[in-house]
C-alpha cells in the first residue's frame, strides 16, 4: 500500500523537528527505531521502566506542564504488585511504602478491609484482601518518575500511519513531530489517542446510574484522632447503607505522625443518578447534598461530613466507564503500531479497588510483547504486529471483564437486597478472579 493512512483528518508531512529538553540528547530523540509513551501516569511510567531495563528505546510525552497536580487521590496496589516488580528496578520497588498514604503502618498480608452496616455500623463482611499498598497517587507517581525523562507540555493532536507499516507520527499541538516503532498510549479515562483510534462518539467514557462527591478535609487533632480511632480499621473503611448508599472514609496524607490536625481525610458517599442526568449544582450544593445524604450514616461518616465547612471545595464525579471488548470499541492497531493501556484502554468505576492492578498489568503484558520481538535484531513488521495483537487479546479480555465486574459492583452496593452478592464482597479486594 501507497502513501499515507492516517486515523483523523488533519494533513501534513512527516517531520523530524521535535521540541526536546535539554536533560536528553538530540540522538535519543531523532532516532525512529524507538517506543512513544503517551502519558506520564502510573502506566506509562511503569511502562517505561520496564523497556529501559530491557533495553528498548523509548521516550514519553505528557500534557501537563509539569508533574504536579492541585489534585491527589488515592490508589490500591494489590496483585498488581508482582507485575510492578517485574518493571521497575529495586530501589523504586523499595520505596513504596514510603508511597502511602501512612508510610507509618506496615503492610501485612491478608489485611481485610472492613464494610459495615452504614445505617447502625455493624459489620457486614470482611473483604478478603492480599498485601494492599495504599498510595497516594502524587507519591507513587513521583517514585516513578525517578530515572525518567519527561517531555513535558506536549499534547498529542494527531497520529500519522505511513503505509509501508514500519513507523507512526505523533503530531503534537505546538506544532512538533516525533517519530517511532510503536505509539502506546496511556494518557488516560478521557484519552485522546483512543478519540484518534475509534472516532469522538465511540471514544466516549459510559456513564452510569451513579455519582459521588469526593472531599478532601483536615481536622483539629482531637476530631482526627477520632476518625483514626473508630472502628475496625487505622486507613480506610467502607458502609453501604439500605436507602441505597455508599459511604468510604480514608486517611489520605498522614505523613505528619506527630500531628494529627495537619491529616488530611479523603471521604464520599456516592448515591444514585441517573446517567443522562446533569449534574448543575454549585460547590457549595454539592457539599450541602453530602452532609444531607451523611446524617443518615452511622459515625465516623455523620461526623466527617458534619465538620467540613459549607464553602469546602469539593469534586463531584459521574461514575463512568469504557469497555474496549465492544464491538463498536475495537481499534485498528495499524500492523501494530498504535495501542491503548490503563485508564486509556479501560477505564472502570473505582470501587472493586483493580484499576490500578490492571493497568500494571497491562504494562507488563505490553512490555513482554516488545521484548518479544525487539531484540532479535531487525524484527519485521508482521512480528511486531503478531505481539500487539496478543497483547491485546489478553488485555480486553482481562480488563473488559474488569470493566463489568466493577460496574456490577458498583450497582450491587447500592442496592440493600444485592449487597452480598456483590463481586467485592465475594471475590474480596486484592483477590484478582481468574
Amino acid at each position: 500500500m501507497n502513501g499515507v493512512e492516517k486515523r483523523t483528518k488533519n494533513e501534513g508531512a512527516e517531520s523530524s523537528t521535535t521540541h526536546v529538553p535539554l536533560s536528553t540528547s538530540q540522538s535519543a530523540i531523532s532516532s525512529h527505531r524507538k517506543v512513544i509513551i503517551i502519558g506520564a501516569g502510573s502506566t506509562g511510567l511503569a511502562l517505561a521502566h520496564g523497556l529501559k531495563k530491557a533495553g528498548i528505546p523509548c521516550v514519553i510525552f505528557e500534557k501537563e506542564e509539569e508533574p504536579s497536580r492541585k489534585r491527589s487521590w488515592s490508589i490500591a496496589l494489590h496483585w498488581g504488585y508482582e507485575p510492578l516488580q517485574y518493571l521497575v528496578p529495586a530501589e523504586i520497588l523499595a520505596g513504596l511504602e514510603q508511597a502511602q498514604v501512612d508510610p507509618h503502618i506496615p503492610i501485612t498480608e491478608n489485611s481485610p478491609l472492613p464494610m459495615v452496616n452504614g445505617e447502625n455500623g455493624a459489620l457486614i463482611a470482611e473483604l478478603k484482601s492480599s498485601k494492599v499498598y495504599r498510595l497516594r497517587r502524587d507519591k507513587f507517581r513521583a517514585l516513578l518518575l525517578q530515572g525518567l525523562d519527561v517531555h513535558w507540555g506536549k499534547s498529542l493532536c494527531d497520529i500519522i500511519h505511513y503505509g509501508a507499516g514500519e513507523h507512526v507520527t505523533a503530531k503534537f499541538t505546538d506544532g512538533t513531530e516525533v517519530i517511532g516503532s510503536l505509539l502506546i498510549a496511556t494518557d488516560g479515562p478521557h484519552s485522546t489517542t483512543r478519540t484518534l483510534l475509534v472516532g469522538e462518539q465511540a471514544a466516549k467514557v459510559t456513564p452510569t446510574d451513579f455519582a459521588s462527591t469526593i472531599c478532601y478535609t483536615q481536622h483539629t487533632r482531637e476530631h482526627a484522632l477520632f476518625l483514626r480511632a473508630h472502628p475496625h480499621h487505622p486507613l480506610y473503611q467502607v458502609g453501604t447503607h439500605p436507602e441505597g448508599y455508599c459511604a468510604w472514609l480514608s486517611l489520605h496524607d498522614g505523613d505528619d505522625i506527630d500531628h494529627p490536625e495537619n491529616w488530611t481525610f479523603a471521604h464520599y458517599i456516592s448515591f444514585p443518578e441517573p446517567r443522562d442526568h446533569v449534574n448543575q449544582r454549585t460547590m457549595r450544593e454539592h457539599v450541602a447534598h453530602q452532609k444531607e445524604l451523611a446524617r443518615r450514616f452511622v459515625d465516623p461518616w455523620r461526623s466527617v461530613f458534619e465538620w467540613m465547612s459549607p464553602d469546602h471545595e469539593v469534586w463531584y464525579s459521574k461514575l463512568r466507564n469504557w469497555d474496549p471488548s465492544l464491538l463498536e470499541h475495537r481499534w485498528d492497531n495499524r500492523q501494530g503500531r498504535v495501542t491503548l493501556a490503563g485508564d486509556a484502554a479501560h477505564p472502570m468505576t473505582f470501587q472493586r479497588g483493580q484499576g490500578l492492578n490492571h493497568a500494571i498489568k497491562d504494562a507488563y503484558t505490553a512490555c513482554r510483547a516488545i521484548e518479544s520481538f525487539w531484540n532479535r535484531g531487525d524484527f519485521t513488521i508482521e512480528e511486531r504486529a503478531a505481539a500487539i495483537q496478543a497483547y491485546e487479546e489478553e488485555m480486553v479480555m482481562r480488563a473488559g471483564e474488569e470493566v463489568r465486574l466493577s460496574e456490577e459492583s458498583t450497582v450491587k452496593l447500592h442496592n440493600w437486597s444485592s449487597v452480598m452478592q456483590s463481586p467485592l464482597i465475594k471475590n474480596g479486594l486484592g483477590v484478582k478472579i481468574k
